[in-house]
Order: C-alpha cells, then structure tokens, then sequence
C-alpha cells in the first residue's frame, strides 16, 4: 500500500472521512494527525530491528593509492564489517550492455545494440575497441562471452595492444559451434603501456553477439579481517607513523574509525582495485501520496496497527491502545520469525554408539 492507502486504512477504522490523491497535500485536522502517526509507525517497526532484509545494500568503493580512509554511504545505519571483500577493478567501462552499447568505439563497420537476453553488443563484418588504462608489466584477467545468433561456426578475432586492433599483448579468436550457442574465452595479458586497447572483429556477415567483456588486475579476491579502531592503533599505528614501505599494499585489515570512516591497513597501492561490503539503510519518511514503505506489502498491516495506538492514545482509548498494540507486537514478532530468524546454535547431528561422554564403550 502505498501511503494514501495506508492513510485511508486508519481513518477507516476510525470512521474518519478519507483522503483523495488530490486534497492529500493540503489536508488537516484529524487527516493530518493520521498521517504523522503512518510516519511514526513506520519508524517505529523499522527501529524495532536493526537489519531488517529490505534496508539491506551493496557498496563499492575504488581504493585510491595511498589513501588509507573512506567514507560509508551517508544511508546507513550499520555496516557489516565481516563482509569486506578486496575484488579487482573492472576495467570495461559498459562491461555488460545493460541498456546500450556506449563506451565502445567503431573501428569498423557498425556495430549495434541487441536487447536480448540482459543486453548484448552484435558485431556483422563490424568492429569496436574499448580503451583501459592500465599498469605496465602488470597482469590482467580477460574474459569474454560470445554468442553465436546467425550462422554455425563464427569466429571473434579478440586483438589487446597499444593501438587499435593492435596485437602486441594478445591475439587469439573464440569460435561458438552451434547456432544459439554460447562460448567464453577466459585468458590473461601483460599490459606494455598505460593505455591499452582491446578490438572485437567479427569481419564475416553473420551476426555475433558479445554478453559481456570483463578485464581486470589478475588477483584473487580477499576477504579482509575485521578489527576494532583501538586494535589498529595498537598494532600498525607506530608503522603508520613512520611512513614506513610495510604500511602499503594490498590491504589485509579494515576497522571502523570514529568519524564515519572506515579504515584498511595496510594503505593501498593501487588504484586499480575496489572494495565491496554489505551494509543497511537508513529510510526517509513518506511524503508524496505514491509514496510506498520499503518493507514488504504483507507486512503493511502492522504499520497500521502501530498507526492506530497512536491516535487512540490521542483519544484516551485505552481498551483498543492496548488491542492494537498486542496486534503491533504480534505483527513484529511475526515479521522477525519470517524475515531474520535463524539459528542461534549448530545441530550436532552425530550419533553416540554408546560411548558416554568422557567414558569407555559399555561392554
């Protein structure tokens, strides 16, 4: 429901006179009240648990070379510091052709967007090249999907160099036999310069679709330790200090600082790498009459409950406060056994022949 509806489900109940989407805006009295109290009540079920799943986010961060703190989302209301994950940054700006095909430059022919599937760049007798910036000497992973939409046996030429459909990194093709069919090439290059471009040829009149072009920093991803501020200054803050070369590098650490930063140790030396975790989200209040709660529909009327206690606390009901509370908490209680309940201990599922614990088998 979404914020007229939830309104209009208090007044109901009251046997107030409901609202429209057109005087919603400009109500008062009794209307107004109602929907502070919605705005209460959602605030109140979102407090009533700190992780509830639908406040749940995603972050990226790019590190930066030598830069040791970064800012948390300005939305959150907690971290989960045990899900921080060092990954390679991905270098193909529009890896994956989610709406277009931007970011790709013809070389050749004209290469088209294909919205089948999640989206997909078709190459016939065309060719596009992408430019990375890259690190000299250093390794990368390349990894690309290739579909085969016209005729049996396409080849892709695949050309990473210091100039386009230049070739001294790689050259290699990925071929799909069958028409429909899909194959992935999945190699590694060595970058010679700063900038390198990566050229898909597909010189035949048939048509190959790309699903996707992944290039990155050949490295594992690495979960990072979790520790607490005062642990890091214990342990690492006198190499810190000493701006010492050990302080620098892939991070192995992040702690949590005082001023809504999150911190790694060691520093990095790179740009090229990104920091993934999981956090959850603060909420806004509803204001527009469209306006709809994060939460889950199903759980829409405890919100209406909570919205009640409020307005017939305002009215010295206490026989129905206490009713719709009883409701309010039954409402959370369910949502908490649904939405986060899990298991507090392991089963232990092993069978005892017998043997008693610190004792010898009976005999």
């Amino acid at each position: 429901m979404n914020y007229l509806a939830l309104t209009n489900s208090v007044l109901s109940e009251l046997n107030e006179v409901q609202l429209t989407s057109t005087n919603f805006s400009t109500s008062s009295g009794i209307q107004t009240t109602t929907k502070e109290a919605i705005n209460k009540a959602v605030r109140d079920v979102y407090a009533a648990e700190l992780e509830w799943p639908w406040l749940h986010g995603d972050k990226t961060q790019v590190t930066y070379a030598g830069q040791q703190e970064y800012t948390l989302p300005t939305d959150y209301r907690s971290v989960d510091y045990d899900s921080f994950y060092i990954v390679p940054t991905e270098l193909v700006t529009n890896s994956l052709f989610a709406s277009d095909i931007s970011n790709w430059t013809t070389s050749s022919g004209t290469p088209a967007y294909n919205a089948t599937g999640n989206g997909r760049m078709r190459l016939n007798d065309a060719a596009a090249y992408a430019t990375l910036a890259t690190v000299k000497n250093t390794e990368y992973k390349l990894q690309i999907r290739l579909i085969d939409s016209a005729s049996s046996g396409s080849t892709l030429k695949i050309q990473v160099g210091t100039s386009i459909a230049g070739i001294e990194n790689l050259n290699t093709t990925l071929v799909v036999s069958n028409i429909g069919d899909g194959n992935i090439l999945s190699t590694t290059f060595t970058a010679t310069a700063s900038t390198t471009y990566l050229t898909l040829d597909n010189d035949s009149s048939n048509n190959l679709d790309i699903d996707f072009v992944k290039v990155s920093e050949n490295m594992v991803p690495k979960k990072l330790t979790f520790i607490t501020y005062d642990d890091y200054r214990r342990r690492f803050l006198n190499i810190a200090q000493t701006n010492s070369n050990d302080h620098y590098g892939v991070p192995d650490y992040v702690y949590r600082s005082q001023d809504g930063y999150f911190g790694l140790h060691r520093i990095p030396s790179s740009d090229k790498q990104t920091i993934k975790y999981e956090y959850w989200k603060t909420h806004a209040d509803l204001d527009a009459s469209t306006d709809t709660p994060d939460m889950p529909a199903r759980f829409h009327d405890v919100i209406i409950s909570r919205a009640k206690y409020y307005l017939y606390q305002l009215r010295s009901d206490p026989q129905f406060t206490q009713l719709v509370d009883r409701d309010y908490r039954e409402g959370i209680k369910r949502m908490r056994i649904e939405l986060i309940n899990s298991p507090t201990e392991m089963l232990d599922k092993r069978i005892n022949f017998g043997r008693s614990r610190g004792g010898s088998l009976s005999g």
